[in-house]
């Protein structure tokens, strides 16, 4: 396939490494440019996609190819593509990124969980369960836990809830959990 004229734009550095071999596009149509090796390292998901035998171009209809590579298509947007990717490249490439939006950490922890990037689950709950956070966000910790069914997290995210009054105000997250979720913390409390 061939470039159409409103061609995707760019990411940021590093994802527009010239020498990368495949592109990510996010679903608001953003390319990353990106390494395979590095995917796969991090994450059993990439790596049996990419070991994939690849039909030959003239036969392969479903995916675009830009600039010689294969263009690939992911669910996630720009924004949560671009953490997720972060948290797999080299520190010598790319920092981790710094999550402070509670629905950019839920994206980022779908995104992982769907990719099988355990490192990235364990470095966000190392980032969010802590007592800065929890101490002014209990309850969104709470609703986070309880969404990634992270049982240890919840159950120290609803000890810091008993500061809290009994019948908590509405928070965005509070959509996140079961009513079931929210009865057994009530009555926790």
């Amino acid at each position: 396939m061939s470039d159409s004229q409103d061609s995707p734009a760019l990411a940021s550095p590093p994802f527009d490494h010239v020498k990368a071999d495949v592109i990510l596009r996010s679903s608001d149509g953003v390319d990353f440019r990106v390494f395979r090796l590095f995917l796969s390292l991090a994450s059993p998901f990439f790596e049996t996609l990419f070991d994939l035998p690849q039909p030959p171009e003239e036969t392969d209809t479903d995916t675009e190819i830009k600039d010689g590579l294969p263009a690939i298509p992911v669910s996630e947007d720009s924004k949560t593509l671009d953490s997720l990717l972060r948290f797999c490249y080299p520190c010598t490439l790319a920092e981790d990124p710094v999550l402070e939006d509670f629905r950019e950490i839920i994206d980022v922890l779908d995104a992982a969980k769907k990719y099988s990037l355990d490192a990235i689950q364990q470095a966000v709950r190392k980032s969010l369960f802590i007592p800065k956070i929890l101490e002014t966000n209990s309850l969104r910790c709470f609703a986070i836990a309880c969404r990634t069914r992270m049982q240890d997290e919840c159950e120290l995210a609803a000890k810091y809830t008993l500061r809290e009054p009994l019948i908590p105000g509405w928070f965005e997250e509070i959509e996140l959990i079961t009513s079931a979720e929210l009865l057994s913390l009530l009555t926790y409390h």
